[in-house]
């Protein structure tokens, strides 16, 4: 019997250093294949003059078939001696972001610049990875990228982009990555880090944006206003002029507002006011601040772009809104976030607040619909954030949600709101990162036109990689997982709370205690999520909803599991490894729902007994007097069998350490799952060990001398 390999902290990052794929050559495809094949006897023509871009998709391209099919094609700039070439060229008459392959005998790549060729080379890879060999049938191919930015974060940690991770970004279609720069502008050697990852990412046609941190001190009508800011914002861009742009979102970039509805204080100053801090809410004097950052941050560099994030204040009425956007700068670019705020009636009694970043609900939402009309009106540029890198906060320690079929709901949705409104760009992940996956690659086709047939995609990609004999079940497997998906109620307390973390969530009875840090990490993760479910018992009818919500996921991933392992245990080596790995994300969504639910059942059966554990509302920020920003009351006693309770209570605390010892072998085997970039680990081995320690600790210290008394 073969024992599973188990990995390091960490180790998940070798993968993400990995550009192709070995071994996508298939044997049985190559002897029926019928097309313009690419063998040794070729090679990829490079032009003399070629940029730095180009120069890197040429070799990426070598290296393609060397890794991927196993076979040496040079980069020349003289193909005299070759009797077939791919050629590679700029062709300045097509459109902006355009690439044309054009397949008979030879194969020729071309785009409207050197970014957009490069796109066109990996689109020829993708094409041959599909059909499992180096040969594409003579075609016509030339397809527009809909959107510019595509920006993601790093999926290694935070501000990492190895040249390796930069390429494997590009090959997915994105085209802009986002960066910390706070420390750039007073230590050298950040300021260094940061021009460098500016350097090295436009050599692959990338370009980076800030995310603003800066302590802003300063109201704009103050004298010093201008000499102030432009100390922080126009040093940033003297010091660092490669920089694209820089985004400014309420919660990061608060200002001592002077609008009489706000505390004019930042939010941790804000915390016992009944009024919203500035970062929460739209001020009337933003304007003024965002059109002072503008002339800062132009006077050094007159191409960068300022971008203006709406995140905090969607929840506010329209007219409040929209008001602050009339009067922004006509040169600010907009960006709001795609899917939050709704709300929806779900159940008598039961009103559900779509939260943040999700895949529960497609969108868009009526926030970012009237945002983007705003912006249409005014002539604005509108970018969205998407999440469409393929992961949310539905789940807090997997990579990305294996839910092609949901997907490609939001995908579409995305770029009808680009037809039918204002949409320019995307920002497409969060903290969470980039994992290259089937969504990205999904992702990736659905944002250029025109178009492919999504479903045939999605079904050739499966072919690939779990073999044409298993394409229907794995279908089937995942539109489980789709389905599932929509039942993962997008909450504060949730996504603050097990969901977050997973099957590392404990289960308090009276007593609780802080969750550990993770291997090898200095992040505290008991600032974002609660080891002590927060949840008013006034909301007794949501919670009992949510339990049902959340065991509907539970029950479909589980089945969709089931699907795929005889799948996986019969494939070849060289697929199992991958196909395992898409099992274990898939086994730990299912463990995460049942972490829930029995979470929930738990909570609500400590109401019946009148206990709840942390009076303290859940995070909620600067957004003072929300139903969840309420202090959490103890509940009456009830008249129950407190007995029977109590055994209930120890049957759901069995039954989750099973759980949580079944998820240790998972994470035991993938060291990406358990981790989340802005966390770190938060479902370690060591972690899940504390958590079945407190649990059992819980029923034996706490629950059955109470029975017994």
């Amino acid at each position: 019997m073969k024992v599973p390999t188990m990995e390091k902290p960490y180790e998940f990052r070798r993968f993400l250093l990995q550009v192709h794929k070995p071994g996508r050559l298939s044997k049985a495809e190559l002897t029926s294949f019928q097309g313009t094949r690419v063998t040794e006897r070729w090679c990829i023509l490079c032009p003399k003059d070629a940029g730095i871009v180009l120069r890197h998709a040429a070799e990426d391209l070598r290296e393609y078939f060397a890794v991927s099919m196993g076979i040496f094609v040079p980069v020349v700039t003289d193909a005299k001696p070759y009797p077939q070439a791919i050629r590679l060229s700029v062709d300045a008459a097509l459109a902006p972001r355009t690439f044309r392959i054009l397949v008979r005998d030879d194969i020729a790549v071309s785009g409207a610049d050197e970014r957009a060729v490069a796109q066109g080379c990996y689109a020829l890879e993708d094409e041959m990875s599909l059909n499992e060999v180096p040969g594409v049938a003579p075609c016509m191919i030339e397809r527009t990228a809909r959107f510019s930015p595509r920006m993601v974060h790093s999926g290694l940690g935070l501000g990492m982009y190895p040249d390796e991770h930069l390429r494997a970004i590009a090959h997915a279609g994105m085209d802009a990555v986002l960066l910390d720069t706070a420390r750039a502008i007073s230590e050298p050697d950040a300021c260094f880090v940061v021009n460098d990852v500016i350097r090295r990412a436009a050599s692959f046609g990338i370009d980076v944006y800030s995310y603003s941190s800066f302590k802003n001190r300063r109201h704009p009508s103050d004298p010093d206003a201008r000499e102030y800011y432009d100390a922080t914002f126009g040093r940033l861009f003297e010091r660092c002029p490669g920089l694209k742009g820089i985004i400014l979102v309420g919660e990061s970039c608060e200002f001592p507002s002077h609008d009489p509805r706000t505390t004019g204080k930042e939010w941790t100053e804000s915390l016992n006011d009944t009024k919203p801090s500035p970062g929460w809410f739209p001020c009337n004097d933003y304007p003024e601040f965002i059109s002072l950052l503008c002339d800062v941050v132009h006077a050094h560099q007159p191409d960068a772009e300022v971008v203006f994030w709406s995140y905090n204040w969607g929840y506010m009425d329209a007219d409040l809104r929209l008001k602050l956007i009339e009067k922004l700068p006509a040169d600010v670019i907009l960006l709001a976030t795609f899917e939050m705020f709704e709300t929806f009636e779900m159940a008598p009694g039961v009103t559900e607040n779509c939260t943040d970043y999700t895949l529960w609900f497609i969108g868009p939402g009526s926030y970012f619909a009237s945002e983007a009309a705003a912006a249409r009106r005014r002539g604005m540029r509108m970018y969205a954030m998407t999440n469409t890198a393929g992961n949310t906060w539905d789940i807090g320690v997997v990579p990305y949600l294996p839910t092609p079929q949901a997907w490609l709901q939001r995908d579409r949705a995305v770029v009808k709101a680009q037809e039918e409104r204002r949409l320019d760009g995307l920002m497409e992940s969060h903290s969470y990162g980039f994992w290259p996956s089937m969504i990205s690659e999904l992702a990736k086709q659905a944002f250029f036109t025109p178009m492919p047939d999504l479903e045939k995609l999605l079904a050739r990609i499966v072919a690939r990689d779990f073999g044409r004999q298993n394409t229907d079940a794995v279908l089937r497997a995942l539109r489980l997982f789709s389905e599932g998906i929509f039942h993962c109620v997008s909450t504060n307390q949730d996504q603050y709370g097990p969901c977050r973390i997973g099957p590392s969530y404990p289960l308090f009875f009276e007593k609780s205690e802080p969750l550990p840090v993770g291997p090898q990490s200095s992040r505290n993760p008991n600032s974002t999520c609660s080891p002590a479910y927060r949840y008013s018992h006034t909301q007794s009818a949501k919670l009992l909803w949510e339990t049902g919500e959340y065991t509907r996921i539970m029950n479909l991933f589980h089945e969709g599991c089931e699907i795929l392992v005889p799948v996986v245990a019969a494939l070849a080596v060289g697929k199992r490894a991958d196909a395992e790995k898409l099992l274990g994300v898939a086994r730990l969504i299912e463990n995460t729902a049942r972490t829930t639910v029995h979470v929930k059942r738990w909570h609500a059966l400590k109401w019946q007994l009148g206990i709840s554990v942390d009076a303290t509302p859940i995070w909620v920020g600067g957004r003072r007097g929300m139903t969840d920003a309420i202090a959490i009351t103890a509940p009456e006693k009830a008249a129950v069998d407190e007995k029977a309770v109590l055994a209930e209570l120890a049957g759901i605390a069995e039954a989750e350490i099973r759980n949580a010892e079944e998820t240790l072998a998972l994470v035991e085997r993938d060291s990406r799952l358990g981790y989340t970039q802005e966390l770190d680990y938060c479902t370690s081995p060591e972690q899940l060990r504390w958590k079945i320690a407190v649990t059992r600790r819980a029923v034996t210290g706490e629950i059955l001398p109470r029975m017994r008394k």
